[in-house]
């Protein structure tokens, strides 16, 4: 008997950004179905959206949704959908391996961390006994589940390793576009307080550079992908794998023509890591700034970097023909005005051309969170959609950790950080004419019709 796996991906689709990414995390894990069991007896579907109708049309016999918190309250909505017609409901992703405790009674099992191996081991107890048991399930590591009215928490499971020996994701059952994003590590060498993944993942593993070309021409042949966007933490960590990156590229004559963009960080960039971006064709970088105020920077992101790495990244990027934005945060308990118009200053100084603004968000699985808790203004039995909200569009029901300006306050704050992305944009459209029908179009928009 063929088993019908429907996964969930439970994200906003009124939110460009997720409905944008095709979900690679799933895809992971169909691949590594596939590879155990072939597709002759497992049948997967990814959706995001219509969860009763796919249900009704496809007739799975597992559902299986990831999420991160900002959505959980979907997943729990979608969790109970799935009930209704008694299915066996599976949950992952970084909200469940950090918060294992607040799985619902509608979702039977939660994978914690990793779920590539995890998934067929679930798959070979149901396609041999056709339902889960909880005998089975205390033989795994890696889950949470319900066991009367108790939860079980079984052993925490390993990092996988070797990275290559997981297979690329089903992109088959995505909409790929032209310009995409690929996974070429997990995990961050870092910890900044505010960062889920880096606790997610706990430990920084990288896909050989063999591995990352593969997948790399693998898009360019089968969707004709022209520019990928490193979804990493962290992408250059290593840049040994950069210089074979760009060897293997050669090797496959695709160096140049594929356009690629990547996260950054401003202390490890020096002359010889943005040569070989340059090399590689990287036209754009993201960057982590968060602050130009050395005490909050310290406080959010530790002592490993300063602001004069800050300045000498951009400087060094700009100088090579490679675009760099940042990202920048305010709100942080003990943060003055002054401290925040700090970084408002150097941005205006800086040379960026684009930025994001962000209010500091206690995410769970943080030290924010546990300061954010502890203050309580989070629980495991909160409203999950407050991490979600948009400051801009409802600053009042957004949870603030500020000791020293109110929410109306760094709501003026915000706006005079939105003006000044605002300001760059229309000198960025003079300076560059030939975009300047596109650039016009979007700011109208994205900018003028919304506010």
């Amino acid at each position: 008997m063929k088993v019908k796996f429907l996964l969930i991906n439970a994200i906003d689709t009124t939110k460009n950004l997720q409905t944008s990414l095709p979900p690679l995390g799933l895809g992971y894990l169909v691949s590594s179905l596939r590879s155990k069991f072939g597709n002759d007896l497992i049948n997967c579907k990814i959706i995001d959206r219509d969860i009763d109708k796919e249900v009704l049309s496809f007739e799975p016999d597992i559902v299986g949704i990831t999420c991160v918190s900002q959505n959980y309250n979907l997943a729990i909505k979608y969790a109970k959908t799935v009930k209704k017609y008694k299915l066996p409901v599976l949950i992952g992703g970084t909200h469940i391996s950090v918060l294992p405790t607040t799985l619902t009674r509608d979702m039977d099992i939660g994978v914690i961390g990793e779920g590539e191996e995890t998934i067929k081991e679930l798959f070979s107890i149901f396609l041999k006994r056709k339902k889960f048991e909880k005998k089975d399930l205390n033989k795994l590591r890696g889950l949470v589940f319900w066991n009367k009215n108790k939860l079980i928490q079984t052993e925490r499971r390993a990092p996988i390793i070797p990275m290559d020996s997981i297979l690329i994701p089903a992109r088959d059952l995505m909409k790929i576009e032209q310009c995409t994003h690929v996974f070429s590590s997990r995990g961050c060498p870092y910890r900044c307080v505010f960062c889920a993944s880096s606790r997610f993942w706990n430990k920084t593993r990288f896909f050989s550079a063999e591995y990352v070309v593969n997948e790399i021409e693998y898009l360019s042949k089968n969707f004709g992908v022209k520019e990928i966007n490193f979804w990493d933490d962290l992408f250059i960590v290593s840049k040994e794998r950069i210089k074979q990156i760009i060897h293997l590229l050669g090797k496959k004559k695709l160096l140049g023509k594929i356009i690629f963009s990547c996260a950054v960080r401003s202390n490890l960039i020096d002359e010889s890591v943005v040569r070989l971006l340059k090399k590689m064709n990287v036209k754009n970088v993201s960057m982590g700034l968060e602050s130009a105020n050395p005490r909050i920077l310290n406080y959010l992101k530790g002592n490993t970097i300063n602001i004069e790495d800050h300045i000498r990244a951009i400087k060094i990027l700009r100088r090579h023909g490679i675009e760099p934005s940042a990202s920048f945060i305010i709100g942080s308990p003990t943060e003055t005005r002054q401290e925040i118009q700090q970084t408002f200053q150097f941005i205006k100084n800086s040379g960026l051309r684009g930025f994001n603004i962000y209010v500091l968000t206690p995410l769970p699985g943080t030290p924010i969170w546990e300061y954010a808790k502890k203050r309580g203004k989070v629980s495991e039995n909160m409203d999950w959609d407050l991490l979600n909200v948009e400051f801009l569009q409802n600053h009042k029901k957004a949870i603030v950790l500020s000791e020293t300006l109110t929410k109306d306050e760094l709501y003026k704050l915000i706006l005079m950080f939105k003006a000044e992305q605002k300001r760059k944009h229309i000198i960025d459209i003079f300076k560059h004419p030939i975009k300047f029908p596109r650039h016009i179009l979007h700011f109208l928009k994205h900018e003028i019709f919304k506010n």
